[in-house]
């Protein structure tokens, strides 16, 4: 198990290595306008690309030294600053350290709403068997893509949203759900009614029968039943997962489909 290594503990060796990955930063800054940046295991960024600084309303990577995401000048940036935190420490105590976390982050950013596709991996630093940190690229997709699927989320939830791709598992108190009941769940909580599923679920997990609005009914309360509540309104229901933070997680039949959009240019 490798363990986690601060700045302030950093051996030579380690301080050496962060230096070269922030030149190969740097470089690809100046060849490209991809988003990259990498930040230390407590959140701290090292630096960024431009393009990653001028989305959080700094002049460039360099500016992003030391900086917390809450002491962006990006308003939004700041605002979600705990849930970037939060999404960092999931991935830093991964046990797996080949695991990637990736979020679908939209917020109005300084030049306008964006929707983009956020990748985050450890930096591990094999000879001394550690974590450094964490590395992080995004691109940009097409945001009306995103409201044709959601289009109540930043209604039901916040202006801005952060949306993780759901693991392989995924509980409600001691209950696993599968993955087609949470699939289920999430449109329910975007107050997609029961027709406007099955023809949903008819269209991308097709089956020989077609799915009728009793069929989503009757599954919704075969999950009810397996989370062992009774006479739950459709407001409970909904109260109850997003209490789970399932509207923060979501399943991957629909972010597949999103971040296969086409990417702007």
């Amino acid at each position: 198990m490798y363990r986690l290594v601060s700045q302030k503990n950093f051996t030579v060796e380690q301080t050496d290595y962060i230096e070269k990955l922030k030149e190969s930063i740097q470089f690809i800054s100046n060849q490209s306008d991809m988003i990259v940046g990498i930040k230390d295991v407590d959140s701290k960024h090292f630096i960024s690309s431009d393009s990653y600084a001028n989305l959080v309303g700094l002049a460039n990577g360099a500016d992003v030294k030391n900086r917390m995401d809450h002491d962006m000048p990006c308003e939004a940036t700041a605002r979600f600053a705990d849930s970037y935190v939060k999404s960092d420490r999931r991935l830093l105590h991964y046990a797996n350290m080949n695991h990637k976390i990736r979020t679908l982050d939209i917020f109005e950013h300084v030049d306008g709403i964006k929707a983009l596709v956020f990748n985050k991996h450890m930096i591990k630093h094999h000879p001394s068997e550690s974590i450094l940190g964490l590395m992080y690229d995004a691109y940009e997709i097409d945001i009306k893509i995103i409201y044709s699927l959601i289009p109540n989320y930043a209604i039901e939830f916040e202006r801005g949203f952060c949306i993780e791709n759901a693991d392989d598992t995924f509980q409600v108190g001691n209950v696993k759900l599968t993955e087609y009941e949470r699939e289920i769940c999430f449109l329910l909580i975007m107050n997609w009614n029961f027709k406007q599923i099955a023809c949903f679920m008819d269209k991308h997990r097709p089956k020989s029968s077609i799915r009728t609005a009793d069929t989503i009914y009757k599954c919704r309360n075969r999950i009810c039943e397996k989370l062992h509540i009774s006479n739950c309104s459709a407001s409970q229901f909904k109260n109850l997962l997003v209490g789970a933070g399932l509207h923060k997680k979501m399943p991957k039949l629909f972010f597949h489909r999103l971040i296969g959009s086409r990417v702007l240019t």
